[in-house]
């Protein structure tokens, strides 16, 4: 098994090697990559060129073969390899095309931030060149390499290890396969740091959202933001959340209009024709996050028939939230968001509580944990976020002093 990842249908944009690109491409000498409009042309280009790039991969591997006109010559059922294609998120902001919703793309739990292509070729694939409309989740890709290489992945993973997928394979060999999975789940928060670390507020100018996921302002400006934190914006000390962003926008003169905040933690659970979204969302005169509930109606149809999911308060889109739309749901609603709201409490409720000392997840703290503490911490100097128990963001003695009193105990299932 081999795994290709590119970078470079991502930001910063930036101008692909005009022989990977077709013919008659628009020059983009001269963008400055920064401007909306130049990033949407760029992310095109961006996208052909590593399209161009998974050909060669293919070529060089000796999966395919170069036509004399320049195309791929590539018979799928004629090899021995299967291949994936699938996109880790969706489209950051600027590269967004109508009918998604830019304001809800990348870092975000709705149809625009989730949803992304996933193409599978190979001699396993029966009656190929067609569309599985069924829901798939990114973690159905591990069960897939288990079916492929003959593999049980629920006998041989531990039973300590929870596994969300479901099989895969039967949508490739059987062409008039049923849904399987029933329910997709997914979620975001902001990252991992260290407890005394504050990650200074960006400013994406694009969908106009401040967030505080980037610790550096060169990430931030890398990301077409502003940024608010030392030596930004604000001034020499910066400012510490976004809240405090738009308290300084509305405090110039003329006053500016306030920025959208990204929520610090989102999940989503859809089924086939529903979606429950649930936000924590900061309310800047609390100081405290307020829990917010949406639901949608959603489907995959092409074009401008697609039904995606528009939240309250979306700057020139009409939202979709039934909740908002519509209060008194209809009996078919009603029982779909009940079975939504359950089956996401019964998930949230089979995470297990933490369990300091067990750092490979086995959900038991013993000397393998001991001997892996020691690796991670002399790696990198102990600059890591692996048996960190403590979020100080050193993995030290404190993290072993952890490990030694829990040794030998079984972790908690769940709450």
């Amino acid at each position: 098994m081999a795994t290709v990842s590119y970078s470079s249908a991502h930001a910063p944009y930036q101008q692909p090697p005009t022989d990977l690109l077709p013919p008659l491409s628009a020059d983009t000498n001269g963008f400055n990559c920064t401007d909306t409009g130049q990033q949407r042309v760029l992310s095109n280009q961006m996208l052909e060129a590593m399209d161009k790039e998974l050909g060669r991969v293919m070529v060089e591997v000796g999966l395919a073969t170069r036509k004399l006109d320049g195309t791929l010559d590539y018979h799928p059922e004629a090899t021995n390899t299967m291949v994936v294609i699938i996109g880790d998120n969706g489209t950051f902001a600027p590269g967004v095309k109508a009918p998604f919703d830019p304001n809800h793309a990348k870092a975000t739990v709705y149809q625009t931030g989730v949803w992304v292509p996933l193409v599978v070729a190979g001699p396993l694939v029966n009656t190929p060149d067609r569309e599985v409309t069924h829901m798939v989740n990114i973690a159905d890709l591990f069960e897939l390499f288990g079916e492929i290489a003959g593999v049980d992945v629920h006998k041989v993973v531990p039973q300590s290890h929870i596994l969300d997928s479901v099989p895969m394979l039967r949508y490739l060999t059987k062409p008039n396969q049923e849904s399987i999975r029933k329910t997709n789940f997914t979620e975001t928060a902001n990252n991992l740091k260290a407890t005394d670390v504050v990650i200074s507020p960006c400013v994406v100018t694009a969908v106009n959202t401040c967030l505080q996921l980037f610790p550096q302002s060169q990430l931030c400006a890398a990301e077409g933001g502003v940024w608010y934190g030392p030596q930004g914006a604000a001034g020499d000390q910066g400012l510490t959340s976004c809240c405090a962003v738009n308290q300084f926008l509305a405090s110039q003169n003329p006053p500016q209009p306030p920025a959208i905040i990204l929520p610090d933690a989102q999940l989503a659970i859809r089924n086939d024709n529903f979606k429950l979204v649930q936000l924590q969302q900061p309310n800047c005169t609390t100081g405290k996050d307020d829990t917010v509930t949406e639901f949608y109606e959603i489907n995959e149809a092409p074009g401008l028939l697609v039904k995606i999911d528009v939240p309250p308060n979306t700057p020139n889109r009409q939202t979709t939230d039934l909740l908002t739309l519509q209060p008194q749901l209809t009996s078919t609603q009603k029982t779909n968001f009940k079975s939504l709201s359950d089956k996401l409490q019964s998930l949230l409720d089979s995470q297990p509580p933490p369990c300091p000392g067990d750092g490979n997840l086995d959900m038991v703290v013993n000397e393998e944990d001991n001997e892996n503490w020691q690796f991670f911490s002399t790696e990198n100097g102990g600059n890591s976020s692996w048996y960190d128990f403590n979020l100080d963001g050193k993995t030290d003695g404190l993290d072993q002093l952890a490990i030694q009193q829990n040794l030998r105990t079984k972790c908690p299932k769940k709450n």
